[in-house]
């Protein structure tokens, strides 16, 4: 691929988380093992549900570190670091969040309420990323299929793909999902390319040049408190695999949230401050 190319390439850039069965047949066709898969993720779904209510609906005040570490490749790979100060605050229907730069490249910086510096990706609202599958309404517009178990930080998850009904249509993001079954709380997400923004004028493009687009994208929830989980990464590669079967990547960002203070982070009707 020429330089010219790969120049290109950047314009299709992406904006921005077993034991044996018989199968015995049962009445109306269905097998044991697929009878017990639906009455599994019929609970893990219901318990979801309940989970994203919670987190709609919480008050919450807290800050942390926000490391945003974004390559870019023209001619050569370009990597820029950049760390914020964030701040989150909700309470009923008032939202507010707030970043200051504090870093740049290693040095230190001064710029109050510094807006997304990012050149190839944009990306926000992390943090309520499951309530968009998960939430009880949401789920009415998706298909769901459980696809595996799997650990995460030592924590058990069970693996649930979520895919939009034939009939919505909207642009939106989805893919598949780590779910603790315990508390139908989210671990991770891995978000199916074809959901992204601007995915659709990437694979044209790739198609005339004979490249297929392989976009990578996932948010990770590695924080708990008082029963919610908070961002603890979130990752986007947007690579090209050119006709020689050659990876291009033009561009990654990883964005790390760390050093999280909570000052409230209330899910009951009653309103209580836990600080430290």
């Amino acid at each position: 691929m020429s330089g010219h190319q790969r120049r290109a390439l950047l314009a299709g850039f992406i904006f921005i988380s077993l034991a044996f069965y018989s199968n015995l047949s049962l009445p109306g066709g269905a097998s044991c093992r697929e009878q017990a898969d639906q009455s599994s993720l019929a609970a893990i779904l219901k318990k979801s549900g309940e989970y994203c209510q919670r987190l709609s609906n919480a008050a919450l005040d807290f800050v942390c570190l926000e490391e945003v570490t974004e390559m870019t490749r023209h001619y050569t790979p370009q990597t820029d670091v950049y760390l914020y100060d964030y701040q989150f605050v909700r309470k009923g229907q008032e939202t507010r969040e707030k970043r200051n730069l504090i870093a740049f490249n290693g040095k230190k910086a001064n710029i109050p309420d510094s807006p997304l510096s990012s050149f190839m990706f944009q990306y926000k609202n992390v943090l309520f990323g499951p309530v968009g599958l998960l939430s009880q309404a949401w789920q009415a517009y998706h298909d769901f299929q459980l696809v595996g178990e799997d650990t995460i930080n030592k924590e058990k998850a069970v693996v649930v793909e979520a895919t939009p009904k034939p009939f919505f249509t909207t642009p939106h993001c989805y893919g598949r999902i780590w779910i603790k079954e315990e508390d139908g709380s989210v671990l991770k997400v891995v978000w199916d390319q074809r959901s992204l923004g601007n995915f659709q004028s990437a694979e044209e493009w790739a198609k005339i040049h004979e490249a297929e687009p392989q976009i990578t994208a996932y948010s990770e929830y590695g924080f708990e408190k008082n029963g919610l989980r908070f961002p603890s990464r979130s990752y986007t590669e947007n690579a090209f695999i050119e006709k020689n079967k050659r990876k291009f990547v033009s561009g990654e960002i990883s964005i790390l949230y760390k050093e999280y203070k909570f000052f409230t982070v209330e899910t009951e009707i009653k309103y209580e401050s836990t600080s430290y």
